[in-house]
């Protein structure tokens, strides 16, 4: 794990789903957590982390001040469930817990953001690229990443906006992504270039962010080194699991993926992160499963 300076702790972790949860696991005793609910999925919640319940859009000022006046830095992995409103959540959210912290120091804020944030060219797009995306849901989030930087500027505080990919791991595995109908065609010619990240290198990214020199504030793209398009993906979890190739309505073009095609440079020279699964993790699954 990367070293992070005894000034940057404790850390405290907003959002404790499936990436702030182990997140919150991996740092170095005590932490801070804070949910929407308040709960742990695994009984009991560990001893080394201190959990409190606290909404983002609803909770008092004075009450987040009081749950996050121990905290020395911030690690912001909030998601948007199916139900709630993703501009209150992203931008109001966001919005007043950076006000009940106005009056706290930190030594760092991450902010766990998404490769919805970049637009949907076709090719390469590095963490510098200016352009903005095109869908509301991408909108959303290029809106929350530019109030946290121009909050944590103006306050004179180092960030790090983290621009996830696709997130998959233990519980949430590729078969998500494949199809729901093993007969049905699928649309297109299945040659758009995928976008992922495992739970694990994620996890390593928030770390090794923390643990950057308090000089350095940057927009970093976390996505792994495999670009394989949808239909290759698809070919490869049908074969594991003993399932035919699937369809498409389409042949392809060519043989080079079209679409979107997120580097990661900076993820590594910057937070000089290893990538513990550089390629898609397929899953080990027996025919009969």
């Amino acid at each position: 794990m990367p070293s992070i300076p005894t000034a940057a702790l404790p850390v405290a972790v907003i959002g404790v789903g499936f990436l702030g949860r182990p997140l919150a696991c991996a740092l170095p005793a005590p932490v801070l957590a804070v949910s929407r609910t308040g709960t742990w999925p695994e009984e009991p919640v560990p001893k080394a982390i201190q959990l409190h319940a606290a909404d983002l859009v609803h909770t008092k000022r004075g009450e987040l001040e009081r749950i996050l006046a121990p905290a020395r830095s911030l690690v912001i992995c909030v998601a948007a469930g199916r139900a709630q409103d993703r501009r209150a959540v992203y931008l109001d959210g966001l919005t007043n817990l950076l006000d009940a912290c106005s009056g706290q120091r930190f030594a760092r804020i991450v902010y766990t953001s998404s490769t919805s944030a970049l637009p949907d060219h076709d090719g390469w797009i590095d963490d510098d690229c200016p352009d903005l995306p095109a869908s509301e849901r991408g909108q959303i989030q290029r809106s929350a990443e530019q109030i946290l930087r121009t909050t944590c500027e103006a306050r004179n505080t180092p960030w790090v906006i983290l621009r996830l990919a696709g997130l998959y791991g233990p519980d949430r595995e590729l078969f998500r992504l494949y199809r729901a109908d093993p007969d049905a065609i699928q649309p297109g010619d299945g040659m758009q270039a995928t976008n992922l990240i495992h739970r694990d290198d994620a996890v390593q990214a928030c770390l090794a962010a923390l643990a950057l020199d308090p000089t350095h504030s940057a927009v970093v793209n976390v996505c792994d080194d495999d670009h394989r398009p949808r239909r290759a993906m698809f070919a490869a979890l049908a074969r594991v699991a003993g399932q035919t190739e699937p369809r498409w309505q389409l042949p392809p073009a060519s043989d080079e993926p079209h679409g979107k095609r997120v580097r990661n440079d900076r993820m590594k020279l910057l937070l000089g992160l290893r990538l513990r699964h550089p390629a898609h993790a397929l899953p080990d699954l027996s025919p009969e499963t």
